[in-house]
């Protein structure tokens, strides 16, 4: 799966450079510049394109450019983060200039649509995909929802019925955070995550694999802690009459017999072929667009359901997700991305102690385009804060 940022990082080399300090004096009208069609070669350091080509500087600036639309406020700060406001968007991230005023690196976070109302904040979700569906719920009262109740493809936001597991054996006192569990070869997945690269028989607390699947979505932490709870458990918490291990999800997608012995067999089946593909782990991580009925397919409600009695863990609040923490009073995150799913699910917590949960899930036979389901996803943040 690939990993969901907080916050879209536009390109690798868009973040060059070790500090974040800059000179306010120049970047002003060097991001005037570059968010007006203006970005040449001598706008950035021979160290930034270096590693990438003009030519795909100019293809991320311009998808910034053509989702939030020309500037009308350009400020930047001497600690070197900016903010940038359109007529529809607002958007921030930081920069850093040499001593000729020429660009180091550059870094957006996703933009955030100004808020109107919430049917306009929702409106802009439609059309990103060929299935959307979201739910929008404080105190347990639903604002607005469509399709909420429809099982849809979220990828890692399914690592929440396994999180939902353990807690409950936390709480019901037959394990704790600090047990120790052996990491074996045979729960070994594909990146996202760290866990894959530590030797085998490594010892892992449940508290470390819990921390790693949801702050970073580590696929081995759930692979190891999926062994240790049980399937079935995970399914019922989910809906589902069975799961698929993220290193089993990986063999059936890279590897096309295996794939289709799988999506033609009988459920009762599926397990065991799912099984026999995971015993190898291919090498490539390079996913191939969603496949219906090969990924993780749980409804929006049940993913609200889960994560508002996990919300208060201290292992849900590590990454934000979409949701900037200085606006709420708690903030608790998990979603999940493949090419063609993407789900964003937050549990918040607001000033005035009323519970939030926003969840959104787009499937579709294309790529999503992230940074604008991203945007969408803060306008509706934006309208309930």
């Amino acid at each position: 799966m690939v990993r969901l940022l907080r916050s879209l990082i536009l390109g690798a080399a868009l973040c060059l450079g070790t500090g974040l300090a800059c000179f306010a004096q120049g970047a002003d009208s060097v991001l005037e510049k570059l968010l007006s069609g203006g970005a040449d070669t001598e706008d950035f350091a021979p160290a930034f394109l270096s590693t990438i080509s003009i030519d795909q500087v100019q293809g991320v600036i311009g998808q910034v450019r053509d989702l939030i639309g020309a500037p009308l406020i350009v400020e930047a700060s001497d600690d070197g983060s900016f903010y940038v406001e359109t007529m529809t968007h607002r958007a921030s991230g930081t920069i850093k200039l040499d001593d000729q005023g020429r660009v180091l690196s550059l870094w957006f976070a996703a933009p955030e649509p100004i808020p109107q109302d919430m049917d306009t904040a929702l409106s802009q979700l439609n059309g990103l995909s060929d299935q959307v569906s979201w739910l929008v719920m404080r105190d347990g009262q639903v604002l607005s929802s469509k399709d909420a109740d429809t099982p849809m493809a979220v990828a890692s936001a399914f690592k929440l019925g396994v999180l939902s597991v353990l807690a409950q054996d936390i709480k019901a006192g037959t394990r704790k955070w600090a047990d120790v569990v052996t990491l074996e070869a045979r729960h070994k997945s594909l990146p996202t995550g760290q866990l894959q690269t530590l030797p085998d028989g490594s010892p892992v607390t449940l508290h470390t694999a819990a921390a790693l699947m949801i702050s970073i979505s580590d696929n081995t932490a759930t692979d190891l802690l999926i062994d240790v709870l049980g399937r079935d458990r995970i399914a019922m918490a989910l809906g589902l009459d069975s799961i698929l291990t993220t290193r089993e999800f990986f063999a059936l997608k890279l590897n096309e017999t295996a794939q289709a012995e799988y999506l033609l067999a009988a459920p009762e089946d599926r397990p065991a072929l799912a099984a026999k593909a995971g015993q190898s782990l291919p090498q490539s991580s390079t996913v191939p667009p969603y496949v219906p009925g090969l990924e993780w397919t749980v409804p929006l409600s049940r993913l609200c359901a889960l994560i508002m009695p996990l919300a208060d863990l201290p292992v849900m609040q590590i990454n934000p997700g979409l949701a900037e923490p200085h606006n709420w009073a708690r903030v608790a995150y998990k979603g999940g991305s493949e090419p063609g799913v993407a789900n964003f699910t937050t549990a918040l917590l607001d000033d005035v102690g009323r519970e939030v949960c926003v969840a959104v899930t787009f499937n579709g036979k294309d790529p999503i385009n992230m940074l604008g389901a991203a945007a969408a996803y803060r306008g509706v943040l934006a309208v309930l804060r």
